[in-house]
């Protein structure tokens, strides 16, 4: 009688079959779920929703989105108007002028002299060019933008 051999090698393809087979089951439910559930993220209008924030249900809690600054150096004042989207002045707010670096003497308070207009001494900077962001607040509502000074 022949001695039977043992053929190890079916278990290995059979493990080896089995892992292929959830690997491409795997990939089929992730193509589904993703072709099923399209996230705003891979929305085709993505762009076109960012730049129409401001009309979003989450971009209408902040009625500062539709307002403008507009920022002048006169002798030796900055001034700064505040406007609503309507134009129509914004006041009894909050106007700040937060300097990109550090060593520019840190963040200027503007006060207001007439409703929608803020004034501060003129900032200086040692290298003629004052970077900064102007951050306003009104109650809920915030608004900033940024503005190069030139000294």
């Amino acid at each position: 009688m022949q001695p039977s051999a043992k053929d190890n090698g079916t278990s290995y393809k059979i493990a080896l079959a089995l892992l292929v087979g959830l690997f491409l089951i795997g990939m089929a439910a992730t193509i589904l779920t993703a072709s099923r559930r399209a996230s705003p993220v891979v929305d085709s209008d993505y762009y076109l929703n960012g730049l129409h924030y401001d009309q979003t249900r989450s971009g209408a809690k902040n009625p500062g989105l539709g307002w403008s600054m507009a920022a002048s150096l006169a002798g030796g004042e900055l001034l700064v108007r505040v406007s609503d989207g309507a134009g129509a002045p914004v006041a009894g707010g909050r106007l700040c002028f937060v300097p990109k670096k550090s060593d520019a003497g840190g963040t200027l308070a503007l006060a207001e002299s007439a409703p929608g207009l803020y004034r501060a001494p003129r900032p200086t900077a040692g290298d003629g060019e004052l970077h900064g962001t102007l951050r306003f607040s009104h109650g809920e509502a915030s608004a900033s933008q940024r503005l190069v000074l030139f000294n």
